[in-house]
């Protein structure tokens, strides 16, 4: 929190922004000589509010509310606004807006305006001045609302319906494979198929072009819905505030792909191969990545394969995800050449097996999560159950895809770094402004290389002995790491060479660990005995003999 001083003739504003960004950038904004009519004379977080109530009498309240970044605490201001609207009734709040929030504050009297974070300057300083003169301003009316209401609307029932298509053409794939049909009856069911399939494709064209997770809120009665039909009276009846989320993710996917988009930052100690790719890039990476995992999903589903063929199949669909995913993200920014020695597609059929070998044979739970999502087997973790679509699966299925999704990301960055991080078009394109020297480059593939023989020779026999596994998932703040406890025996009796001579050097800590905390006990109570009995009683005893003999002799 921050503050300046400010003059009678000014426009004074308190600005609450939870983005410190934000709010530097518009304070060095106003500071020029065009605007210096407006004054930021405090900052803080939404938080601060009542804190700041109590110090400050700005003539407007900028207050930014960002629900991509921080939904919980939009949530949480945006349900205190009529009980604020209450206790103070002569505030001037203007609230700034991210895109794709509907907001309808009609009946709370201290919002008077509100424009996008997003827009233009002059539109942002000209909501100010209105509002800072007594006035109301809205960069949008009621009208585009309800317009926006009737789009949420339309878009639900073409999701519903693209839903009960996708359902229809599941059951006829599965009666076809499960029935011996006739020549007619077979043809009869594909021209379903194919009906269906066209509807599907008319709803896509009609489908309005809704964001998919607009959030609108409204401050209204209970009783909203008998509006049309009670009198005015009816309008001093209590508010209540709420959050209404249109088209919130309802599954695993829709969740994933809002948490890639709202952020990938590495919030673990742990340097991850995407770490060198701007933000935007590591997005557009991991979303390809998830899209082209939804493909291959899709495909096993219209596919038979017996038990004992699965793990081999399995190890097919994730070194097929790595090689699209790598060709669709990299062919957009790499440019094949004659001065280079391959093009694209060579280089990761040639790299393929080595990242096989090194990064994805080493992904935990692939196999678990195939059966979850094609067979809808539950999960047996630790010898716990996790059942399908139940609320503790589906967390468990959000860990592990997540964890698959960043390590395949990590893998095609392995590749870029070992094979094209010489490209001046890849590093200028994909690689973050501090890593586009080539000596950051170096800089950052030695401290990977350090990472990895500390993860070899350390880390990973440390896990395996304790019988874990260290994940990493996506959370609205970046990716996090969390860990998952299930019995690793197979790998315990197969590790060799310097990891084996970890563990022995563990267990064997293990073991005499209670012997010399015993030992450690023994020794320092006998420490304390001989300095206490021995030598304190001693030190005692001739102090006492010479005090006695000054004393006789002051007597004598």
């Amino acid at each position: 929190m921050s503050f300046t001083n400010g003059n009678k003739d000014e426009i004074t504003i308190v600005l609450l922004d939870n983005d410190p960004i934000f709010t530097l950038g518009l304070k060095e904004v106003l500071k020029t000589e065009e605007y210096q009519d407006i004054n930021i004379i405090a900052t803080g977080k939404i938080s601060e509010l009542i804190t700041l109530l109590s110090q400050y009498k700005p003539l407007i309240w900028l207050i930014s509310l960002d629900t991509n970044k921080y939904p919980d605490k939009v949530k949480e201001f945006l349900n205190y606004l009529p009980q604020l609207n209450e206790q103070y009734p002569d505030l001037s709040i203007l609230i700034l807006l991210s895109s794709g929030f509907i907001p309808d504050f009609s009946n709370i009297s201290i919002i008077k305006g509100f424009c996008y974070k997003n827009a233009e300057l002059s539109e942002l300083i000209k909501t100010v001045k209105i509002c800072a003169e007594g006035k109301n301003y809205f960069s949008f009316t009621n009208s585009s609302i309800k317009s926006q209401k009737l789009n949420n609307w339309f878009y639900k029932q073409c999701q519903f319906g693209l839903k009960e298509i996708e359902q229809e053409i599941l059951n006829i794939n599965d009666y076809i494979k499960e029935k011996n049909l006739s020549i007619s009856d077979s043809l009869y069911w594909q021209g379903r198929k194919r009906e269906l399939k066209l509807a599907k494709w008319l709803i896509n064209r009609i489908k309005p072009n809704v964001s998919q997770y607009a959030i609108s809120y409204s401050l209204n009665s209970s009783q909203e819905m008998f509006a049309n039909q009670e009198n005015d009276s009816n309008s001093n009846q209590d508010l209540k505030g709420e959050i209404i989320l249109d088209d919130f993710p309802k599954n695993t996917s829709d969740l994933t792909l809002a948490k890639i988009k709202t952020s990938v930052t590495n919030s673990t100690d742990k340097l991850l191969e995407i770490d060198i790719l701007q933000e935007s890039k590591k997005q557009e990476l991991l979303i390809i990545i998830l899209e082209e995992w939804k493909n291959q999903i899709k495909e096993l589903k219209n596919i038979t394969i017996e038990s004992q063929y699965l793990l081999e199949k399995v190890n097919i669909f994730i070194k097929d995800i790595w090689q699209n995913s790598a060709i669709k993200f990299l062919s957009r920014y790499y440019q094949n050449n004659n001065d280079n020695e391959y093009n694209l597609v060579d280089l990761v059929l040639k790299e393929s097996r080595f990242i096989q070998e090194t990064i994805l044979i080493k992904i935990p739970f692939i196999l678990d999560i195939v059966n979850y999502q094609v067979y809808q087997k539950d999960f047996v973790i630790d010898n716990q159950v996790y059942k399908y679509e139940e609320e503790s699966g589906q967390n468990l299925e959000e860990i592990i895809w997540h964890n698959i999704i960043i390590n395949l990301a990590n893998g095609v960055m392995t590749f870029t770094l070992n094979r094209l991080s010489d490209d001046i078009n890849i590093k200028h394109s994909l690689f973050n402004l501090e890593s586009k020297s080539s000596r950051k480059v170096a800089m950052f593939r030695n401290n990977l290389v350090w990472q990895y023989r500390q993860e070899k020779y350390w880390q990973n026999p440390q896990n395996i002995f304790d019988d874990r596994y260290e994940m990493l998932k996506l959370g609205y703040q970046g990716i996090e790491s969390c860990i998952i406890t299930h019995p690793r025996y197979q790998e315990l009796n197969n590790i060799k060479g310097l990891p084996w001579f970890v563990t022995i050097l563990i267990e064997l800590r293990d073991s005499l660990s209670k012997g010399i905390k015993s030992l450690e006990n023994t020794l320092g109570k006998a420490l304390i005995y001989v300095l206490t009995e021995i030598i304190g009683k001693g030190i005692g005893l001739i102090g006492k003999g010479v005090l006695q003999g000054i004393g006789n002799k002051i007597k004598n």
